[in-house]
């Protein structure tokens, strides 16, 4: 890595670089496209909110084998580099992803670029600073870490409806994907907690008690599910929510799989 001046900017003697590009490409003749993408991270300790690709902006995964450890990736630390002058070197064998964390790296590189796109209508009612609700779902999700892949969101039932007024309200159901392992029950009561904050607050904020009426927003549903019994076609009916999709500015956020 130092060779090729691939080093942390923050932890340079924690350096950890994965080359981010297709293996495709990879065999292509160097005249052509001489220049491949690197992501450059460093050695951290497992943070479960940055796991399973839940933020855009960074990643912690697991690299197994004879040197086990815990690397975070940023979104912002990809660069290029000779193909011609790797070529020189050889990737290290006593550090590789498992067959599904190599799934979630790719997931997560692609995830930048394949955010889920919600009504600016909804999004504006969602993060109302009335409500915070935007808020409020991260509260719930954020404690649980690594037990919770995602939170989808299903508006309208897939349908893009212009809506306007407070009383014209978009209907939203909310499905928490959990983990299968290591842990099953854990996650699923994880999942459940998570729901239920979620539900109280939707609830407490647009839910007129008196006319029995919903304001801005009507919550269908939030139901904890699986991600072993997620089916491809309720999977195609939603959208993840990234709990840093509105900008809960820089810090470390939640929500995932691909879109």
């Amino acid at each position: 890595m130092e060779a090729l001046g691939l080093r942390h900017p923050v932890s340079p003697e924690q350096s950890v670089v994965v080359v981010a590009t297709h293996d495709c490409d990879l065999a292509q003749d160097p005249e052509g496209e001489p220049a491949i993408e690197v992501v450059i991270g460093r050695l951290a300790e497992k943070d479960g909110n940055c796991t399973h690709a839940k933020n855009a902006r960074k990643l912690h995964i697991e690299f197994a084998g004879d040197a086990n450890f815990w690397a975070e990736f940023e979104a912002t630390q990809k660069v290029t580099v000779s193909k011609a002058a790797l070529n020189d070197f050889a990737p290290r064998q006593d550090a590789l992803l498992s067959p599904k964390n190599y799934a979630i790296f790719q997931m997560w590189l692609a995830s930048r670029y394949r955010r889920s796109a919600f009504p600016d209508e909804f999004e504006r009612r969602l993060t109302n600073k009335d409500a915070k609700l935007h808020e409020k779902i991260a509260k719930a999700v954020r404690p649980h870490g690594e037990m919770i892949v995602g939170v989808f969101f299903d508006v309208d039932g897939g349908q893009e409806v212009k809506r306007e007024g407070p009383n014209d309200t978009y209907t939203l159901d909310i499905t928490i994907l959990h983990a299968a392992e290591p842990d099953f029950e854990a996650a699923e009561n994880a999942a459940q907690t998570a729901a239920e904050a979620i539900e109280k607050a939707f609830r407490e904020k647009l839910f007129n008690a008196e006319t029995r009426s919903w304001q801005q927003i009507e919550l269908h549903s939030c139901e904890p599910l699986s991600e072993s019994v997620l089916t491809y076609d309720i999977f195609k009916r939603l959208k993840r929510w990234r709990l840093e999709h509105i900008s809960l500015a820089a810090e470390p956020q939640q929500s995932v799989l691909p879109e």
